[in-house]
């Protein structure tokens, strides 16, 4: 019944199209505790964390199976994403690979493709972060594009060039996509030749705080918007002052490179750095900027991951768009 509830929530607030790559199972949200299950195209990833869900999952993943079947979805494959240490604090191993089932053939294909905002994306399971491709940014990628026509822009911290490909596909004049990982880059410059836009957008391998002072040295004036998409700076209440540190380092940067009438798109998606603190770490470097922001949009998460009220932990992603002025 849970199961069902969950899936028929994602039909209704997704739609078909968006249902075909979005989380099924967020956790203690869909009231499975330590549960995350993303589906893109044909293959299921799940992550499970909970001692308790763990012991089930034989039962839940079999019954997923058949519900999306029943569903019209054909699933080729589960591959659990377990390879995580948190596991370890419930006494239960790390690792990854396919879940056996009698309901799907075996598989050895650890990638498959997905489209997302009219974008093709190759997302790999078995290699790529988390469960494979940050899903929960989907609509802020896509409130991003109409921003970007006519700009030069610098994406840090771009993963598989998610929101580097939404700004090239808005029209942007040109697009940098920075990340420190040599493999993460590899698959961004793939993406945008899958997408035809290899001709706007190149990767570029850097670390982002390394490259952004740089630029602020030089002066550098290339690019009037910049997206920053960090990793979580903070995974525990206790190293959440150095994570404001390193928020405001990257924002502070990102600032003083934009030109006025600029624009910049932050966030932050832990869940320990709260909106009020990063509301505060933007003010103060405005203020040491000496810009003033002029907010366009404030966002969350899709709704493929709710926000349960009772939860604040569901309550992670902070999206604001602004001018600097």
């Amino acid at each position: 019944r849970r199961l069902r509830y969950a899936l028929n929530y994602r039909k209704t607030v997704m739609g078909d199209e968006d249902f075909r790559c979005c989380r099924l199972i967020f956790g203690e949200a869909d009231q499975f505790p330590g549960l995350t299950v993303d589906l893109f195209n044909d293959l299921i990833v799940t992550q499970t964390l909970s001692l308790g869900t763990e012991l089930r999952k034989k039962m839940l993943f079999e019954l997923l199976i058949k519900i999306l079947k029943e569903m019209g979805i054909p699933v080729r494959g589960l591959f659990e994403r377990n390879d995580v240490k948190i596991r370890r604090l419930e006494g239960m191993e790390e690792g990854k690979g396919w879940f056996a089932s009698d309901l799907i053939p075996p598989t050895t294909d650890v990638t498959t493709q997905i489209v997302e905002n009219g974008i093709t994306y190759t997302v790999d399971v078995e290699n790529g972060q988390k469960t494979g491709f940050f899903l929960d940014q989907k609509y802020n990628r896509q409130a991003i594009r109409k921003i970007a026509r006519g700009r030069h822009v610098l994406d840090c911290f771009t993963h598989t060039g998610s929101f580097a490909l939404n700004a090239a596909k808005g029209g942007a004049v040109k697009v940098t996509a920075v990340d420190i990982s040599a493999e993460a880059v590899r698959m961004a410059d793939h993406n945008a030749k899958i997408n035809g836009v290899d001709n706007v957008m190149k990767g570029l391998e850097a670390n982002v705080f390394d490259l952004l002072s740089k630029l602020v040295n030089e002066k550098n004036k290339d690019y009037d918007f910049i997206i920053l998409d960090p990793p979580a700076f903070t995974k525990s209440g206790s190293t959440v002052k150095n994570a404001i540190r390193g928020y405001k380092e990257i924002n502070l940067k990102a600032m003083k490179l934009l030109p006025r009438g600029g624009y910049l798109a932050t966030c932050s998606c832990s869940h320990f750095m709260k909106e009020d603190l990063f509301v505060e770490m933007l003010h103060e470097a405005a203020k040491d900027a000496n810009v003033s922001l002029r907010q366009i949009e404030a966002r969350q998460q899709g709704p493929d991951h709710p926000i349960l009220w009772n939860v604040p932990e569901t309550n992670y992603l902070k999206f604001y768009i602004f001018q600097v002025v």
